[in-house]
């Protein structure tokens, strides 16, 4: 027990644990083992330690990325109080017109169509604006309408300007135009064509059953000539420089040509000729049998006609219509069939069984040529009550 007794006089030296003062622990050679525990103690306190300074560097990067992106909104909150969110664009986006069939008119007002992309017929509160800018150069609004509840749209009495008009529509969101359509151009034109007829002349006498009718007028256009006789019409076109030949068939006597000439925007100019031939234009021959009728003994008789038109071919395959008038009587309803190859037609016709009044009568029978007018014919015949 004396060998741990301290003395009162000195205090003890602080050292390990069962040291006395002075003590001097002897020369100490560690183990491989205890050295290899050393060197991983080191080794792994060096790992952690980069691994720890990355993970710092890492996160002061994103701390300083996090800070630029924040910046803004942080200064605009110190600024208003509130962070100010991005405009939206008030330009809606673009109607397309169609493309007029006819780009040239002499109409004052014309119908356009076009359609709507699907982010136009959400805007329920828009109108479509229709603007004009006209030859020389002043700018109108053509028409506005209400949103359509579909994509497709028409809108009608578009005004036309004389010239060129350049036709644009745009969708009007509170007040505020977004963008334009492509434009479309339509042309007034109401300028009536020149017309100048050459050949026939007023007064000509014709040889054959025809004509061709000659002149001049604007290039590349509609050209007709109607016989307003026989109601025969004929077409054709100018050429390049503007001329026309166009050949239509007369009849027998006096006939009336009108020329009309027609541009693209339907501008019109007509002239009349009055021409005469002596073209044969067709005959027919009537056969009664029996051309007498005895009402004592029958009140019934047949009717043959044969025609042939203006070249002497056979009237064939063509309507024939036929009627009687009785003496003292009114006109039987006609009675229509079809020419034979031959251009022959027949029916036979019955007096009413009441019918006892003599006197003459005649049968009218009409052939429906294909050009030209009906030929047109008739045949006498005389009733007796009895056999005179």
């Amino acid at each position: 027990m004396g060998l741990f007794r301290r003395s009162s006089s000195k205090p003890p030296r602080r050292g390990l644990p069962g040291r006395s003062e002075g003590y001097t622990p002897p020369y100490q050679v560690d183990s491989a083992s205890q050295r290899s525990r050393a060197t991983s103690r080191s080794v792994g306190g060096t790992i952690a330690t980069a691994l720890s300074t990355f993970i710092t560097l890492f996160v002061i990067a994103g701390a300083i990325g996090l800070a630029a992106v924040a910046l803004p909104f942080i200064t605009s909150i110190g600024a208003s109080g509130s962070p100010t969110p991005t405009p939206t664009s008030l330009e809606p986006g673009r109607p397309t017109l169609t493309e007029p069939s006819e780009p040239i008119t002499a109409a004052a007002t014309i119908t356009i169509s076009g359609t709507l992309p699907q982010d136009l017929l959400e805007k329920s509160d828009a109108i479509i604006r229709i603007i004009i800018t006209r030859e020389d150069g002043s700018v109108i609004t053509g028409a506005e309408i209400s949103m359509p509840k579909t994509a497709g749209f028409d809108i009608a009495k578009i005004p036309l300007s004389a010239g060129s008009n350049v036709i644009e529509a745009v969708v009007v969101v509170n007040g505020v135009e977004g963008g334009r359509s492509a434009s479309i151009t339509v042309v007034r034109d109401t300028t009536s064509p020149a017309l100048t007829i050459t050949t026939p002349t007023p007064g000509d006498i014709m040889n054959g059953d025809s004509v061709t009718v000659t002149g001049k007028t604007d290039k590349d256009i509609d050209v007709q000539v109607r016989n307003e006789t026989t109601g025969t019409i004929e077409s054709g076109r100018s050429t390049a420089k503007g001329a026309f030949s166009i050949g239509i068939t007369l009849r027998n006597g006096t006939n009336l040509l009108t020329i009309t000439a027609t541009d693209g925007a339907g501008n019109q100019t007509a002239k009349s000729v009055e021409i005469s031939t002596s073209a044969s234009v067709g005959r027919i021959s009537i056969i009664l049998n029996p051309g007498t009728i005895i009402l004592s003994s029958r009140k019934d008789f047949l009717i043959t006609s044969t025609a042939t038109d203006s070249t002497g071919a056979p009237a064939a395959n063509v309507q024939v219509c036929m009627y009687v008038s009785a003496p003292g009587a009114t006109p039987s309803t006609p009675v229509c069939v079809t020419s034979d190859v031959n251009g022959r037609a027949s029916w036979t016709y019955a007096l009413p069984n009441n019918f006892n009044t003599e006197g003459n009568g005649f049968v009218t029978v009409s052939y429906e040529l294909s050009v030209g007018d009906p030929l047109v014919e008739t045949q006498n015949f005389r009733v007796y009550r009895v056999k005179p």
